[in-house]
């Protein structure tokens, strides 16, 4: 009850405060909580970076935005880069919750980096190698020109990447597999594989059950029944990235998602939000079998 109050307090506090207040120090909280955790795990090895520049309106509609006047919040300082700083502590303890030793970790890829949002703060850890894919070639420019320190690389839509075999230790896909189409899926999944080395772990998102309002109530019966939807740039209910980008929209059962990632991968984690309406996407976090076949 006394904890109920506390956070009741602090709730009404917030809320009472000017808008750029909050926001200052939600970033400022997110950047000391990622920072901080980093300092205990990475002893000695923590050196902080400027975070840069929040990317152009032009880039942030491309990623994930689901309606176009989501834009107006995504664009904000204090949305971008406290957003970014709390899904690079999330990917962190979620691996060390799953028995991942962080301090080995050598090399981390974000698959589909888009704007470095999440990446560019592993900057702050010294001795790691960092790596950015993405299908747009337009935010790896962006990236090449204003985020030193990490390897951006342009992919085609279909694999393969350009790295060597058993390379990362850690590869991270957020809101990715969300827009890959089904044929193309299984191959990704597989060349993730390839350039994992053995013993490295896998993170990332699936689409959440709250996102399944965007389809009609005939679509959402479909996927409920086990089979898939597929929107692409021109449907209705596109989400307004997938509109923008020319992409996809993908939508399936958490079991064949299950199934789909556990025929190569070792299934440590699957978060399961579906039977909640306001919750975000499914995280998986997978490990690559230490010996090969």
């Amino acid at each position: 009850m006394t904890m109920q109050i506390v956070q009741t307090a602090k709730s009404s506090i917030l809320s009472a405060m000017p808008a750029p207040l909050r926001n200052e120090l939600f970033v400022r909280y997110k950047e000391h909580q990622f920072l901080r955790y980093i300092r205990e795990k990475f002893a000695g090895r923590v050196k902080p970076v400027p975070s840069g520049m929040v990317t152009p309106p032009s880039l942030i509609e491309t990623e994930a935005l689901m309606h176009a006047e989501d834009m107006g919040e995504k664009q904000q300082r204090s949305q971008y880069f406290g957003s970014g700083f709390a899904m690079a502590h999330t990917i962190l303890t979620a691996l060390e919750e799953q028995g991942a030793d962080l301090a080995k970790l050598q090399r981390v890829l974000d698959f589909g980096c888009g704007s470095a949002r999440v990446i560019r703060h592993f900057r702050n850890i010294e001795g790691l190698e960092l790596f950015g894919a993405d299908a747009n070639p337009e935010p790896i420019a962006w990236d090449r020109a204003n985020l030193p320190g990490i390897n951006f690389r342009h992919n085609e839509l279909e694999p393969p990447l350009s790295y060597d075999s058993d390379q990362f230790d850690l590869i991270y896909a957020l809101s990715v597999f969300t827009h890959i189409p089904f044929k193309w899926q299984k191959p990704w999944i597989d060349e993730l594989y390839r350039v994992m080395r053995p013993g490295g772990y896998l993170f990332c998102t699936v689409t959440g059950g709250n996102y399944m309002g965007q389809l009609t109530e005939e679509e959402r019966e479909i996927v409920r029944n086990g089979g898939r939807i597929e929107l692409d740039a021109d449907s209705s209910n596109a989400s307004y990235s997938t509109k923008v980008l020319k992409s996809w929209d993908v939508f399936q059962s958490l079991e064949e998602i299950r199934q789909l990632f556990s025929e190569r991968f070792e299934l440590l984690h699957f978060t399961d939000f579906s039977h909640l309406e306001t919750a975000g996407q499914e995280r998986l976090i997978l490990r690559k079998p230490t010996h090969t076949n």
